[in-house]
């Protein structure tokens, strides 16, 4: 008789533990984190939401609002000297209402990939959880199979071990008795 493992014993048994959680398998078109797949858009918040406050993203966005208030002031100032500054000659004069936009353009973007990326998330957290408890089922049914298999063996070693037992006092018997009777 040879001894299996359990690996054996599941490959042979054709049940993947892993079978709940295909959705994460890669290689489909189209393959995604979300269970169920997920749309372009929620793919796409999910990078920009990823994306959004790192270090790099504080860089660029510094970048850009410095880069702004230079184009739009001290490039001016340096061509047309202190009266270009003073009379607010940029594009976007202080208190610079075109950046303010800008800013809210970007909030409001951001709230709403957020919240397309939260829906997602939560989607494939509730797949997750069903899949979990499905899995935990299958284990405890796997467990409790396992034991019972363990008592039929134990109450075959229990048989087996009361046969030698009585074959042991046979032989003992026989023994012992042909030898006091010569």
């Amino acid at each position: 008789m040879a001894a299996t493992t359990a690996s054996e014993q599941q490959h042979r048994s054709g049940r993947d533990p892993l079978r709940h959680y295909l959705h994460y398998q890669q290689g489909k078109r189209g393959a995604s984190a979300y269970a169920g797949g997920s749309s372009f858009m929620e793919r796409v918040s999910e990078a920009v939401a990823s994306g959004m406050g790192t270090v790099a993203f504080l860089v660029v966005s510094s970048a850009v609002i410095l880069g702004w208030v230079l184009s739009n002031h001290v490039l001016t100032f340096l061509s047309n000297s202190w009266t270009g500054l003073l009379n607010g000659k940029g594009f976007d004069p202080a208190p610079f209402i075109l950046l303010n936009l800008l800013f809210s353009a970007v909030a409001f973007y951001t709230g709403a990939l957020v919240i397309i990326a939260q829906k997602a998330q939560t989607r494939t957290d509730h797949a997750n959880e069903v899949a979990a408890a499905k899995h935990r089922e299958e284990l405890a049914q796997y467990q409790t199979d396992l034991l019972q298999k363990n008592t039929d063996l134990t109450e075959q070693i229990h048989a087996l071990a009361e046969q030698l037992n009585a074959l042991t006092e046979q032989v003992h018997a026989a023994i012992c008795g042909h030898s006091s009777s010569t």
